[in-house]
């Protein structure tokens, strides 16, 4: 019997009454803590393996700690030749040692993933779908049309004579109303 587990990020293979270097708990030695995340396990020599997707439901590892202890010193070692740049650091990596006391399995089921937001599969797009989303684009257009891209002398020279910039037709670039096109637009009011 052996099951997969997470702890802290990482993955660890628990079997009966093994021993194990898990990154540090916030826990006392003698203190039993439980890992519900299994992600894989097997009951027995030549029994179906029990995948979950991503965990198994039910199932967890539960595991008693034996002490605290940090790994062996590594050497960090950083230069850059012919600058006289030289680093040396050491570092020793905090654990804590565990045995592994029991493993239930479970029914063998799946947990589904925990998400925030549970949406409904999406459903092929038919002919009908389209156009259903394709009202709410005028309302798009409409507020875009409220924003009008003009000089600040064209807005004012509209403002004095009184006219309204939507009704103008811009000639600058990428349709930029000028004080050209609203004089021009005087004169045409005028003419009429």
């Amino acid at each position: 019997m052996y099951a997969i587990f997470e702890a802290k990020g990482k993955q660890f293979r628990a079997a009966p009454d093994q021993k194990l270097r898990i990154p540090s708990l916030a826990a006392e030695p003698g203190e039993r803590v439980t890992f519900d995340t299994v992600l894989l396990a097997q009951a027995g020599e030549g029994q179906a393996v029990m995948v979950g997707q991503p965990s198994l439901d039910g199932a967890s590892v539960a595991v008693e700690v034996l002490r605290h202890g940090r790994g062996d010193k590594i050497i960090v070692y950083k230069m850059k030749r012919r600058k006289g740049y030289r680093r040396k650091q050491g570092h020793r990596q905090g654990f804590t040692e565990v045995q592994v006391v029991d493993i239930k399995l479970g029914d063998g089921r799946s947990k589904p993933k925990s998400s925030p937001k549970t949406t409904p599969k999406s459903k092929p797009k038919t002919e009908s779908e389209p156009k259903a989303k394709s009202k709410p684009a005028p309302k798009a257009e409409a507020t875009a049309a409220v924003v009008i891209d003009a000089t600040p002398t064209a807005i004012r020279l509209a403002e004095e004579s009184g006219i309204d910039l939507s009704t103008i037709k811009g000639t600058g670039k990428e349709g930029r109303i000028l004080k050209s096109d609203v004089a021009a637009a005087i004169k045409a009011q005028e003419g009429a």
